[in-house]
């Protein structure tokens, strides 16, 4: 159902977000896949099914060894929970935590659209004010964590390789624009953040009966979250450790699948790769499970790096299939949950 707010006479009016997901969203999907099977196409279908082949049964591997990064992600939430939650279990909560990294990986804007669905399954047992609080603390530790990664990674990238000068000023201003994100979070968060998007949805149009009744539960989170920063700060470190070794899940996947593909490409290597895609990546969050581009991604990085093209895209490929593969878990316990897709509930047991 398209979102609405009350125009100035007085009708609802569609929000640009809906319009937006009704009739860009397919066909950004319809572009990136196309543009994967023209550059598939370029660089030779053969030669890109000879390094997967590579690859081989080493895929079901990656597989596993992902699950000890999704594991470090749930820790960075399990330190910054409250007793109340912990009494779930670490393992119900983990099937809370891979419900949304579902979500937030299948629907845009990326690594967002998950963290709703995750407040609203922990919310049935602890209230939906403190579900959100530790929420949107280990979402701010995480995009901390993925800060350090890529100033670690780009740091590495620009002592051992000449990278093009424009793909380095591409890659620089994605870090110093999430660091001051970074910055402007710690600030925001501190001073009523959630109270200030209320108001601010009033003013756009949203009709005040819908906000009103939420004002409380608001109010009641935004003091949580002000006084967590100004008391546990040492907890939101740990978190974002943890966060920081889940990032380097992905950096250890690189590493195993450059030993397979070439032999010469090291750990720098590894983390040279790692650090230009997620950069690349940051980019181009709204579309929909980044079909096809985040293989392109992949390409660019490995040619920038003085690898080969067909290896990118098969590295590309088997990275969308171990995705694909870790978005099921996290389908399963929602289908389990019985919740939709879109978040809202029909039945919530447990």
């Amino acid at each position: 159902m398209m979102a609405q707010r009350e125009g100035r006479d007085g009708k609802d009016v569609a929000m640009p977000h809906s319009l937006f997901r009704k009739r860009l969203e397919p066909m950004l999907m319809l572009a990136g896949l196309l543009g994967m099977l023209w550059l598939g196409g370029r660089i030779g279908w053969p030669a890109i099914r000879a390094n997967i082949g590579l690859i081989g049964g080493w895929f079901f591997l990656l597989v596993v060894l992902y699950l000890f990064a999704q594991m470090a992600f749930m820790a960075g939430w399990w330190v910054l929970l409250g007793t109340r939650a912990r009494r779930m279990g670490y393992w119900r909560m983990f099937g809370i935590y891979l419900a949304g990294d579902s979500i937030n990986y299948l629907v845009p804007p990326a690594n967002l659209t998950g963290e709703p669905v995750k407040a609203h399954l922990l919310g049935r047992s602890v209230g939906f004010s403190r579900s959100l609080m530790s929420i949107t603390v280990h979402k701010h530790a995480e995009i901390v964590a993925q800060v350090l990664f890529l100033c670690g990674g780009l740091s590495i990238t620009l002592v051992q390789f000449a990278l093009p000068t424009g793909l380095w000023f591409v890659a620089l201003g994605v870090v110093v624009g999430m660091g001051i994100f970074v910055v402007a979070i710690f600030w925001v968060l501190r001073r009523q953040a959630y109270g200030a998007l209320l108001r601010g949805l009033v003013r756009i149009g949203l009709k005040k009966e819908l906000i009103e009744p939420h004002r409380d539960a608001t109010a009641s989170l935004d003091r949580w979250l002000s006084l967590f920063y100004r008391t546990r700060m040492p907890v939101f470190y740990l978190a974002t450790f943890w966060c920081l070794l889940g990032w380097c899940g992905g950096l250890l996947e690189t590493y195993l699948v450059l030993q397979l593909l070439s032999a010469k490409a090291g750990l720098g290597t590894a983390a040279a790769v790692e650090a230009l895609a997620m950069a690349l990546n940051s980019m181009i969050f709204f579309i929909p499970g980044r079909v096809g581009s985040a293989e392109t991604v992949r390409v660019v990085a490995f040619s920038a790096l003085g690898l080969q093209a067909a290896q990118g895209a098969s590295y590309g490929i088997i990275r969308r299939g171990r995705e694909l593969v870790w978005t099921l878990p996290g389908l399963l316990v929602l289908l389990k949950m019985r919740v939709g897709i879109g978040g809202a509930s029909r039945e919530v047991t447990g």
